[in-house]
């Protein structure tokens, strides 16, 4: 355990010296990369630790933006504030459709979670003069130094940083191990006691959370938020970032997020073809490493 937490430490150094190491380039691909790891790992909180598959798990990450961009560019609102403010938002409406979901399971929970996103996502793209449309919605800034690439930076990384440590402590709770428990029976969970009903409403809400979160970084790191966020395609992000790091290991979605992010940024500046050698090389790594590529490094470990 005192070698995790070392190691982790060290890791953590090493991000935070980044700016220092690395090019403009790199910095926002990094920042990218703790932005992924953050959805990722909140999508986790359903899938691996719930046992609940959100086919449209995007929207709570749309919602998060898009709360941002209304409130700074729309209604005026100061950017801390409106960021601040975004995953509550998210939260809200990650309840209130948790309120309809709760009430199914496996396949039947994921596509009615698929289908509030495509309501979302209709929402977005008609509502022209509260979100932009197509166009989305531009100067989602940050004024002062944390608008500039190394403010940002840090910033992105304090807040990705707190929310991980956030998560864990609440996978490593009482409710985190109730979660679990009505994962893996929900009858027996039932039977001693546990509120099934409410840890999944519960743990939805606070994936939402911190997807709103997630949301609203991006907003800032991109200077805009867009439909295509809350796009049906936009959901097989963090299923594929969590499948490839293992959804059984809480570190397991960071690190298929930046497999992910890293596989992106190179292919797409070798040819226009990425999409489809990453997707060809991530249907290999899952074919090879079905448990993920934690899977691969704890019995490496334990050798």
């Amino acid at each position: 355990m005192t070698k995790r937490v070392g190691a982790a430490l060290a890791l953590l150094i090493i991000i935070a010296l980044c700016p220092l190491l690395v090019s403009a380039f790199w910095v926002f691909v990094i920042i990218e990369i703790m932005i992924s790891a953050l959805y990722a790992v909140s999508f986790n909180l359903l899938l691996g630790y719930g046992g609940m598959l959100a086919f449209g798990y995007a929207i709570f990450y749309g919602v998060g933006a898009y709360a941002l961009a209304i409130l700074e560019v729309k209604l005026g609102i100061g950017a801390l504030p409106a960021a601040i403010a975004a995953p509550f938002v998210a939260a809200a409406v990650g309840g209130l459709i948790a309120y309809f979901c709760i009430r199914l399971s496996g396949i039947y929970f994921g596509m009615l979670t698929f289908a509030f996103q495509m309501l979302a996502y209709a929402i977005f793209v008609k509502s022209y003069d509260l979100t932009g449309g197509d166009d989305g919605l531009h100067g989602v800034v940050i004024p002062g130094v944390l608008g500039t690439p190394t403010g940002l930076y840090f910033l992105v990384f304090a807040v990705v940083v707190l929310c991980l440590y956030a998560m864990w402590r609440i996978v490593q709770s009482p409710f985190g191990m109730a979660l679990q428990a009505q994962r893996n029976n929900p009858v027996k969970s039932l039977a001693i006691g546990v509120n099934v009903s409410f840890q999944r409403w519960a743990a939805i809400v606070i994936a939402s959370f911190f997807a709103g979160a997630a949301g609203a970084l991006s907003g800032f790191a991109n200077q805009s938020v867009f439909p295509d966020w809350v796009d049906w395609r936009a959901s097989a992000v963090p299923i594929v970032m969590t499948i490839l790091g293992g959804m059984n290991n809480f570190a397991g979605p960071i690190v298929g997020a930046a497999i992910y992010v890293l596989l992106q940024t190179v292919m797409t500046g070798y040819t226009e073809y990425w999409a489809l050698f990453m997707g060809a090389l991530i249907i290999l790594i899952v074919m090879l490493l079905p448990d993920g590529v934690m899977h691969l490094l704890s019995r490496r470990r334990d050798v």
